[in-house]
């Protein structure tokens, strides 16, 4: 029998990309797909997968009212953000680690819109209690199976988060212009990533 990779994710987009970009260059793996934990259990019926391949961002169903943040509040937020005015500001005659100074500077305006980013996630309700609970579930269920997780919005309060929680892995999904840009370089990273995964397999069923 062929070795299984499960997938769990709650994107319709992002199992058509795994159906028919990832899975045919693939035919000595089979895969089966789910949108829950539940339902992967049942696509499973008595079979052991040998790796889950999750996703970390889902829509959390405890917050009761969603929302979009409007424009006004967004632009209002950002106007208050460092600018390269701050960043350049003295630097010149700056006495010290210029080059450490500067990239902490900068880095100031990134951490700026990370937190509006984590901030505008959650008001719509998505964050990544809905991977860590299918990475509990998976080590529950099927203790000694690696689990990986295939994500694209998560920023570094979340990778740590999923090394917590005791992922054998973090793969990044490929980001296009739009759907149909993301599809091609998905296409080109398949077989890397499929890569990466049998090596995790094989080191973890030798």
């Amino acid at each position: 029998m062929r070795p299984i990779i499960c997938f769990i994710d709650d994107s319709k987009f992002e199992h058509d990309l795994v159906q028919h970009e990832l899975a045919p260059l693939a035919p000595d793996l089979a895969f089966i797909q789910a949108y829950t934990f539940d339902e992967a259990r049942d696509r499973l019926a008595a079979n052991i997968p040998s790796l889950f391949l999750l996703d970390l961002w889902g829509q959390d169903k405890d917050i009761p009212a969603p929302y979009l943040t409007p424009p006004e509040e967004l632009k209002e937020k950002i106007a208050e953000f460092p600018t390269l005015d701050h960043v350049y500001a003295g630097l010149d005659t700056f006495e010290g680690d210029i080059n450490n100074e500067y990239l902490k500077r900068l880095f100031a305006i990134v951490d700026c819109w990370r937190t509006l980013f984590e901030d505008v996630c959650q008001r719509i309700g998505q964050n990544r209690k809905y991977g860590l609970f299918n990475i509990r579930q998976a080590q529950l269920h099927y203790p000694g199976t690696p689990a990986v997780f295939y994500t694209r919005k998560s920023l570094i309060n979340d990778a740590v988060a999923m090394f917590e929680a005791g992922t054998d892995g973090l793969f990044i999904k490929p980001t296009g212009l739009n759907d149909d840009d993301t599809r091609r370089i998905t296409r080109e990273y398949a077989p890397r990533l499929l890569s990466h995964l049998r090596e995790i397999m094989k080191s973890q069923n030798p």
